[in-house]
């Protein structure tokens, strides 16, 4: 799996804000988030919270921006 990480300064960073900017650098479905409080889909995987074993399984691609993790499925990422 890819792993981008990004360090955003100087903005209020929600994420709404936050996704725009991974969903620039990435492109494809968003499968699983959290923005360090909430998080989607909310499913049990075993010892690690669902959202990262979800996004793990079918993701591609795992974008970290400040607080907030995304995970992406992406047609680039998997031609390559």
């Amino acid at each position: 799996m890819r792993e981008i990480v990004v360090d955003v300064r100087g903005i209020d960073l929600d994420f709404e804000k936050a996704k725009a900017i991974a969903d620039v650098l990435v492109g494809g479905t968003l499968i699983s988030w959290s923005d360090g409080r909430r998080s989607y889909p909310e499913v049990s995987c075993g010892d690690k919270p669902g959202w990262i074993s979800y996004g793990e399984t079918r993701g591609n691609v795992k974008v970290k921006i400040n607080n907030f993790t995304f995970y992406y499925l992406s047609d680039e990422e998997a031609e390559h």
